[in-house]
């Protein structure tokens, strides 16, 4: 949850700036948040049987560069073990994000 909220508020602050036609905008946000979680994919495809390929996969999950995926690697390095609160934390910031977002946008290019 929290990476994909990273993801999303990385997303939202880059196409403040970037102005593009906004159903593309929302498509690139979307995109960003499943961005910032693909080095934890390693446990979806664990359950789905392919051993190999998790282990491979987890194995770059701990390199540094997962965080070329939205910082993946130092927001794992920060957990505190409180999930809920960190999520909460997340979704707070991604809310404060999304106002600006939403204020600073340039919602006439269609």
């Amino acid at each position: 949850m929290v990476h994909f909220a990273v993801g999303l508020f990385g997303g939202l602050l880059v196409l403040t700036v970037v102005d593009l036609p906004p159903r593309r905008e929302f498509l690139l946000m979307i995109a960003s948040g499943f961005w910032a979680a693909v080095p934890d994919g390693h446990w979806l495809v664990l359950e789905v049987g392919f051993v190999d390929v998790a282990a491979a996969w987890k194995a770059f999950h701990r390199t540094a560069w997962a965080n070329l995926f939205w910082f993946h690697g130092i927001i794992d390095g920060l957990e505190t073990g409180r999930n809920n609160l960190e999520a909460g934390i997340a979704l707070a910031i991604l809310l404060v994000v999304a106002v600006g977002y939403a204020l600073l946008n340039d919602w006439s290019a269609e």
